[in-house]
């Protein structure tokens, strides 16, 4: 039987998170349907980090694979594979032995770069995995950009490309207009799913934080905190945050003004432009408008006196640990309440 695999690369914030909890929570319907959600897991990240370091080779993973669809209860035509740290690879032809054994299909998400770093920053400040970037300033940020090479989006189909050929690769653009009935049901769509409308829906995932508890964040030592801890604190913080802020406000997350905006937007509009033409039959990959030159700049200044302070973040902040603890010693105390 000759099967699909689809490699799902990212880009990070692209609804990937969204995209990983709905494939999880819909996994049974999924192999119903002839869809393999590879080791029943939302997210392939510790496999596929060990297959960029050579831990593992993609032709073991392979016939792993290969075993779960012929175990599964219902026959498999396809399976997947996703991780959105993959894109962070500079090389992938580690990956190229999955040829053997499947069609392989990459999905990868595009959003348009000012946006995309703006994103990438709130990300890391807030979740700080990668100590090297988790208490910068924006603009120490952005003299780092090049680092992030897979948003020069060209160069990184071209490579793509180059490993698996150009007719499977699929792009996604990330924006409304291209996303019919959003970015989960257009992922769906790459798969020759279309009708998703009986799925579960995950809900929100990964949800944003405010410029100014962003800033409270990135002072935090949140980076020395073991992941399940962090995990917790991150949820506390994301509750004083919404308690906080107005009812239904939206989130200003601008860090680039409009002229440092056109001119980072400058340095990508060949190899942009050369995408558009060779996927979409057009000049401009993204479409929507810039922001308004008068559009405000996120504020992310805390407060002016230490009193403000302590009753906005910080007395909260203790709170929620101590009631976090609290819960905690109760569930132990009472194990039957688990």
């Amino acid at each position: 039987m000759n099967r699909t695999l689809y490699l799902h690369i990212g880009a990070h914030r692209t609804a990937t998170s969204a995209i990983q909890r709905f494939l999880f929570v819909n996994c049974a319907r999924l192999a119903e349907l002839g869809y393999l959600q590879v080791n029943g897991a939302p997210r392939q990240a510790v496999l596929m980090r060990a297959l960029a370091v050579g831990n593992r080779k993609a032709r073991g993973v392979a016939e792993g694979i290969i075993r779960q669809c012929k175990e599964s209860a219902h026959p498999i035509h396809s399976a997947i594979l996703t991780d959105e740290d993959i894109c962070c690879q500079r090389d992938l032809s580690y990956l190229v032995p999955f040829r053997d054994y499947f069609d392989v299909k990459v999905i990868f998400s595009l959003r348009r770069q000012d946006l995309w770093l703006e994103s990438w920053y709130f990300q890391n400040i807030k979740w700080q995995w990668q100590k090297h970037l988790s208490h910068l300033t924006f603009p120490e940020f952005m003299r780092l950009r090049s680092d992030f090479h897979w948003i020069n989006y060209n160069r990184y189909v071209k490579h793509l490309e180059k490993l698996f050929g150009k007719e499977n690769i699929l792009l996604t653009v990330h924006e409304k207009r291209h996303m019919k009935d959003g970015p989960i049901a257009t992922f769906c769509r790459h798969m020759d799913l279309i009708d998703i409308s009986d799925f579960e829906n995950p809900g929100q995932v990964n949800p944003s934080f405010s410029p100014a508890m962003s800033e409270f964040m990135r002072q935090l030592p949140l980076d020395q905190s073991p992941e399940p801890y962090r995990a917790e604190l991150e949820s506390i913080l994301y509750e004083i945050d919404r308690r906080t802020r107005p009812r239904d406000s939206e989130i200003n997350s601008l860090l680039l003004s409009r002229e440092d905006r056109e001119r980072l937007l400058a340095e990508f509009e060949t190899g942009n432009k050369a995408v558009a033409n060779r996927y979409f039959g057009r000049d401009k990959l993204f479409e929507d408008p810039l922001p308004e030159t008068e559009a405000p700049l996120a504020d992310m200044r805390l407060p002016a006196t230490s009193q403000e302070m302590m009753d906005i973040f910080v007395r909260p902040l203790v709170s929620g640990i101590i009631d976090s603890h609290k819960q905690k010693l109760a569930s132990n105390a009472n194990p039957q309440k688990r």
